[in-house]
């Protein structure tokens, strides 16, 4: 069948990464969410949502959990360690995608002399004030909606269940997922961040194997990503898990969890005897 304009071009695809689970004749599904996205499931997500009667979701996504975690990310005081970890070829590559221009750059002895404070670094006062984490996503989030990206999958998922009457529960407190986050290392933060120049070339591999449902290229390709520590993943699974096995018990329920926690989900899936 040959595909028309409009398919090759459509921003709405066809989400793969979901898994049917299945335990005394008792279907749920499982869902790796990308949190943002330059395109949009919202056709799968309905379909698969109106044919369960529970949707689980990782946190709470209300404008007053989302006020808490920018009020808690931003108790940093000064932040120094995470800005000084940066070099300076680093503080201009950002600073440029925040849009500050170096139109200027060769008239000075130095460029150390432009990041002082006052001198017009963006990043800096952007920045200031921020936990490493929550400076990071700043960064990260503005990087990836200049090109597009403006999709939320749990977002989506959550207007959805509402708009047609589905119970919804959270698997964690706001609360819980912040702590989480403090325990981002700061060298995985700052290591990522010294390699904006290659995130082209990841945000195009991730897009491509996430629309592909290739879960296992997925995870290898996104090894460096700051979130692939024991804070976030290792220590979460476990807990995320633990609380969806009453609603999966009971079946006809949806869980979506970010796509990091799917392989360590899978397999305690797996050893309680679940088919996947």
């Amino acid at each position: 069948m040959k595909m028309t304009v409009k398919g090759i071009f459509s921003k709405e695809k066809d989400l793969k990464m979901i898994w049917e689970i299945e335990k005394n004749r008792r279907k749920s599904y499982l869902v790796g969410t990308a949190h943002i996205f330059p395109y949009s499931f919202k056709k799968s997500l309905t379909r698969y949502i109106s044919n369960v009667n529970t949707v689980l979701l990782e946190g709470p996504l209300d404008e007053s959990s989302m006020s808490t975690v920018v009020e808690q990310g931003s108790g940093g005081g000064e932040n120094p360690s995470f800005y000084d970890a940066l070099d300076v070829q680093t503080i201009i590559k950002i600073n440029k995608e925040l849009g500050y221009p170096f139109s200027g750059l060769s008239s000075f002895t130095s460029y150390m002399d432009i990041f002082k404070v006052g001198s017009g670094d963006l990043l800096y006062y952007q920045i200031r004030g921020q936990r490493p984490w929550l400076a990071f996503f700043n960064i990260w989030f503005h990087y990836l909606k200049k090109r597009g990206w403006k999709y939320t999958m749990d977002v989506d998922a959550f207007n959805i269940a509402k708009q047609v009457g589905k119970d919804v529960y959270h698997l964690e407190k706001i609360e819980e997922q912040i702590e989480a986050l403090e325990g981002i290392p700061l060298e995985r933060i700052v290591n990522f961040i010294k390699k904006i120049g290659q995130w082209s070339e990841y945000t195009y591999d991730y897009v491509k194997h996430y629309l592909r449902g290739d879960l296992e290229v997925l995870m290898s390709a996104a090894r460096e990503f700051p979130t692939r520590c024991e804070s976030i993943i290792d220590r979460r699974d476990p807990i995320l898990y633990e609380r969806m096995k009453a609603f999966l018990e009971k079946g006809n329920a949806i869980v979506f969890v970010g796509i990091t926690h799917i392989q360590g989900i899978k397999k305690m899936l797996l050893e309680d005897g679940y088919k996947v």
